[in-house]
C-alpha cells in the first residue's frame, strides 16, 4: 500500500509535486482537469494511507498573490462542505519548510470562475477555487485527507500577459511542497494507526481524528 497518494489535475502539476517527494513513499496520480474527470479517477483510486489533492488554484480574494499557498480547512461544492481537520498541521509543516501558508475554505466549481462570481465566493468566506478537489475529498472517506492549492490565477488580474508569469511563480512553489506533504502523511497515518490501538495522537485541537462528516453550507466565514 502507498503511504501517500497525491492527486493532481495536470501533468505539469504532477511533475512539480513529484520533484519534492521522497522516492518510494508516495504516488502521484494525474486525474485530468475538471470535476467529471476527477470523479472518474476518484472511483478507482489505489490504496493509500493518506490522500492529498495538490496543484494550482485561482484566488477569489485580492489579498492572495501568485505563489501563495492555501491549505483548505474545508472543501465546498454547491451547498455542501467537507471539513479538512488536518489543515493546521500541514500548514505548520509547510511553514517549517519555508512556505508560509494560508488556511481557509476552498471551493470546487464545475466551470472556470471569473469576474463577479469570484467576488461572490469571497463574500461567502472562500479563499480560492478549483475544479477537481470535491470528488476526491468525498472519495477519501475515513483516510487522512488534505487539499493544497498554490495560487496561479489572482482575483485582480487585468492583463492576460500577467498569467504566464504567475504560472511560473506557482510552479516553483509547487515543486517545494513535497517534504511537508510527506511529513504530514507519515504523521497522519501514524496517528490513525495509534488510535486503532487505543491511543490518541495527532494535532491537539484540530486533529485528523475528528469525525469527517459532510455538512450543509453555508458555514462560518474564515480567512
Amino acid at each position: 500500500m502507498t503511504a501517500l497518494l497525491v492527486c493532481t489535475a495536470l501533468g505539469i502539476e504532477a511533475r512539480a509535486v513529484r520533484h519534492g517527494l521522497p522516492p518510494g513513499d508516495a504516488l502521484v496520480l494525474r486525474t485530468g482537469m475538471g470535476p467529471e474527470r476527477a470523479a472518474r479517477a476518484a472511483a478507482r483510486l489505489p490504496s493509500a494511507d493518506a490522500l492529498a489533492v495538490a496543484g494550482f488554484g485561482g484566488a477569489v480574494r485580492e489579498d492572495l498573490r501568485a505563489g501563495d499557498v492555501l491549505v483548505a480547512t474545508e472543501v465546498r461544492f454547491g451547498e455542501r462542505a467537507l471539513p479538512c481537520p488536518w489543515a493546521p498541521f500541514l500548514a505548520a509543516e509547510l511553514a517549517r519548510h519555508g512556505l508560509p501558508a494560508r488556511t481557509g475554505p476552498l471551493v470546487t466549481c464545475d466551470h472556470v470562475v471569473t469576474g463577479a462570481e469570484r467576488g461572490l465566493l469571497a463574500e461567502r468566506g472562500a479563499l480560492a477555487v478549483d475544479m477537481e478537489t470535491w470528488p476526491l475529498a468525498e472519495a477519501a472517506g475515513g483516510l487522512p485527507f488534505a487539499a493544497l492549492r498554490v495560487i496561479a490565477d489572482t482575483a485582480d488580474v487585468r492583463s492576460p500577459w500577467a498569467v504566464p508569469a504567475y504560472g511560473v511563480v506557482a510552479y516553483r512553489v509547487l515543486r517545494r511542497i513535497g517534504p511537508a506533504l510527506a511529513r504530514w502523511a507519515a504523521h497522519a497515518s501514524g496517528a490513525d494507526h495509534a488510535m486503532d490501538a487505543g491511543r490518541r495522537t495527532g494535532p491537539d485541537a484540530d486533529d485528523g481524528s475528528a469525525t469527517r462528516e459532510e455538512r450543509p453550507f453555508p458555514s462560518s466565514r474564515e480567512g
